[in-house]
């Protein structure tokens, strides 16, 4: 339920900076009047964590407006790689393309509204319980397509449902709530798979096994290959999810096979010839619009640790003809402000992806990245960069990066992004990200442009 009604307090700037001068917690402070924010915001940085290592959510959050279409330089014509595209896929790339050197940028986060830690709180959205809004861009997976990322109660499979139609439901209301959809796809091994007994006549995609490397898997799903009827049958399963959008005109920026520049997943560069790897992604498409499918916008998205120049870039790239979006996965990994990693490894991978986007007339974007502790996620607490979002995003920014998607949060030891367990205490880092929501440069759901109208 996501119109729930928050708790708040009203006291003074004076008392609040009282209370959190001595290290008491203070939760859900608004204080009115001019010049509070800067004040409250400071006392911030103040609070100290409880014993359970939340803390207390004090910084406001401060309403939001829409983008304003007279400030963006929206083209008057685009070229998809679909050129059948839907007149509102039509007008969504219109809009990414303007967004990419407004001065603002498009939050995202990887499975917002069907993940989430704070399962105590009611809505369906660690982001909406922090800030009452949901991500810009809205992240989902081909893992909720076979069962590995959502289920079905019993009632819905009594009903019929299917797990491509119940994820379907979820991509329209973050249509209907203002966000943009993508769609990544961990593909199962399909080698793997066609070992399985098939289950009422279909075959068993359940699992996680992209990062099962053996089998030549590539080769095998292409045309002529022995494994291109399994895969085929795991591309239904992504146009029965998308053929539900598609109804609902509800536009989808699909992102297959990304990172393919690393090694860790099956069709990456040690399991596939750049020209194999070409061929996969166009064949994907072509299979997809085939099926009368033409409400996407195509994202390639190789890993940005292994890009050196454009020549990398270019290397495995499927042709402006077959891509929409040019994006790159990139994660700052035990980061600290001040240690080099935006403003060097970052931005020189970013100078390499704006500038080939600039060159091919693509939309740039950082389609994955975020903060890591280790080789997990964010840390419980301890973090040791707490603004790292806002300052990201202002990195971000001045490269042209049209949006930045960080990845799901699954539970307490699995989330890429902070989160409440009560309407009143949260993750150490809520209050910076409030920070990173009321900052100018940062769009969330509620500012995107209601982009259907440039059509």
């Amino acid at each position: 339920m996501v119109g729930k009604k928050r708790i708040r307090r009203t006291i003074s700037t004076a008392l609040a900076l009282m209370v959190l001068g001595t290290g008491g917690s203070l939760a859900g402070v608004t204080v009115p009047g001019c010049g509070v924010q800067a004040q409250v915001a400071s006392a911030a940085a103040k609070v100290k964590p409880d014993k359970d290592g939340y803390v207390a959510k004090v910084t406001p959050v401060e309403p939001q407006t829409p983008l304003d279409i007279t400030k963006l330089s929206i083209p008057q014509s685009v070229r998809t790689a679909d050129a059948q595209a839907t007149p509102k896929t039509v007008a969504l790339l219109k809009y990414l393309s303007a967004v990419q050197d407004s001065g603002s940028i498009l939050y995202g986060h990887q499975n917002d509204m069907h993940c989430k830690v704070g399962k105590a709180l009611p809505s369906d959205s660690d982001t909406y319980d922090i800030v009452g809004d949901y991500p810009a861009v809205v992240g989902m997976d081909g893992l909720a397509l076979t069962g590995n990322e959502l289920e079905l109660t019993p009632a819905e499979k009594e009903a019929g449902l299917t797990l491509p139609k119940k994820l379907a439901k979820v991509a329209i209301k973050a249509d209907r709530a203002g966000a943009i959809v993508t769609l990544s796809c961990h593909m199962p091994n399909f080698a793997e798979v066609a070992k399985r007994d098939k289950i009422d006549g279909r075959y068993d995609y359940r699992g996680y096994s992209p990062d099962h490397v053996n089998g030549d898997v590539v080769k095998r799903i292409l045309p002529g290959g022995d494994l291109n009827e399994v895969f085929n049958g795991y591309l239904d399963l992504v146009a029965e999810f998308d053929s539900e959008l598609q109804a609902a005109d509800v536009p989808l920026l699909f992102r297959p096979f990304h990172e393919n520049t690393g090694s860790w997943f099956w069709w990456g560069a040690g399991h596939a010839t750049p020209s194999d790897f070409i061929a996969l992604f166009q064949y994907t498409e072509k299979y997809l619009q085939g099926k009368g499918l033409h409400n996407m916008l195509y994202v390639y998205s190789p890993g940005g640790g292994e890009l050196k120049s454009e020549g990398d870039y270019a290397l495995t790239y499927p042709g402006s003809s077959y891509v929409d979006i040019a994006g790159f996965d990139m994660y700052h990994r035990d980061g600290e402000r001040g240690d080099g990693f935006l403003e060097e490894d970052f931005s020189n991978v970013m100078d390499i992806v704006s500038g080939f986007a600039k060159a091919h007339h693509k939309v740039a974007a950082a389609t994955e990245t975020g903060m890591l502790v280790g080789n997990s996620a964010l840390a419980r607490t301890h973090n040791g960069y707490k603004g790292w979002f806002l300052d990201a995003a202002k990195v971000m920014e001045k490269h042209h990066m049209a949006y930045f998607m960080t990845w799901s949060n699954f539970d307490e030891t699995n989330f890429d992004q902070p989160y409440m367990v009560s309407d009143t205490r949260g993750h150490e880092m809520i209050n910076d990200f409030i920070d990173f929501y009321n900052d100018p440069t940062t769009v969330f759901a509620k500012q995107n442009l209601d982009y259907a109208k440039l059509k």
